[in-house]
């Protein structure tokens, strides 16, 4: 089981905060933040893209200013920056500037090369200045090609409306975005780059446990949790942190129900646990595809709406 059980996560640096789940839909006003010469073709700032929902999550084509190659890239929010495969970076002839370590999915430190002001061009968007890490990517080929994702320095530029049930992307610029939908909204605490909300499992003889779970597109798994290891009911050994770092040995069983805010999912599988620390509970794919996700970090909230799947039986343990 590939990613279905794991995730391409890159945690570079992590700060305790603590967060609360909200079910109010009140407006706040967007974050100011540092004007960034990114030019949408449409003059109401947003542009829809679709995209190919797998086990691994999403992915799309887009292109990197310079070069005429479509590139199949995935939306990552478990990634504090965006990542493109070294061989694809040499091909291309996109030269670093520096080199260091990062810690991902599994345990242990990835060597990756710094690449500044790439641009990134989506069909209606054209978006620049991305400092991008370099890395081999070729043990996170699962179930499609993965030439790169975007992660954090992307994602928190935009508003970005994953429809997972109609398969399509909608990025907007902040400033034209707003919301009056039947959704739940949940505030995001962020820990460094990493997107956290707050949710509550239980698994079978062990009491309910409310914590703050990270939020990653990049993972194909439901919930990753360790009170998946007190369970009483049955468990199987499986490879956890598949992705960039070393893989280890955990656990995959089915949890109770995961409550976020108002929605309950009943019986999801239940993971653990990665070789880092900093990404043994969070909710993956196969949990975010029941809903229409709609990511706003200028405004420190993300929005779930149930969608066709959202009753769907997770799969078997």
């Amino acid at each position: 089981m590939k990613k279905q059980c794991f995730a391409v996560v890159v945690l570079l640096l992590v700060v305790n905060t603590n967060s609360k789940a909200q079910t109010s839909t009140g407006e706040a006003p967007a974050q100011a933040a540092p004007a960034l010469p990114y030019h949408f073709s449409s003059a109401d700032k947003r542009t829809v893209i679709p995209f190919e929902l797998t086990l691994d999550g999403v992915f799309f084509q887009l292109q990197i200013a310079g070069s005429s190659e479509h590139l199949w890239f995935s939306l990552d929010t478990g990634a504090g920056s965006s990542y493109l495969d070294s061989g694809v970076a040499k091909r291309l002839r996109l030269q670093a500037s520096g080199s260091g370590t990062v810690h991902g999915a599994g345990a242990g430190t990835v060597p990756v090369n710094f690449i500044e002001s790439v641009t990134f061009e989506v069909p209606g968007l054209i978006s620049p200045e991305h400092r991008v890490n370099t890395a081999d990517l070729t043990g996170l080929q699962g179930h499609h090609r993965m030439d790169g994702f975007l992660g954090y320095d992307f994602i928190s530029r935009y508003v970005i409306t994953v429809d997972y049930a109609a398969g399509k992307m909608t990025i907007a610029d902040p400033s034209v975005f707003s919301y009056s939908g039947p959704g739940g909204v949940f505030p995001i605490k962020f820990r460094g780059k990493w997107p956290y909300i707050e949710g509550t499992i239980a698994v079978p003889g062990v009491k309910p446990e409310t914590g703050e779970f990270l939020v990653d597109s990049g993972s194909g798994d439901a919930v990753d949790d360790p009170t998946i290891l007190k369970t009483t009911a049955p468990v199987r050994k499986v490879k956890t942190g598949v992705g960039l770092g070393q893989s280890g040995e955990g656990v995959l069983g089915r949890a109770s129900y995961l409550q976020l805010g108002s929605f309950r999912l009943d019986a999801p599988t239940a993971a653990c646990c990665s070789g880092n620390p900093d990404d043994v509970r969070k909710i993956g794919t196969e949990v975010l595809r029941r809903f229409t996700v709609i990511l706003d970090y200028t405004r420190n909230r993300m929005i779930l709406e149930p969608n066709s799947h959202f009753k769907e039986n997770f799969p078997d343990a």
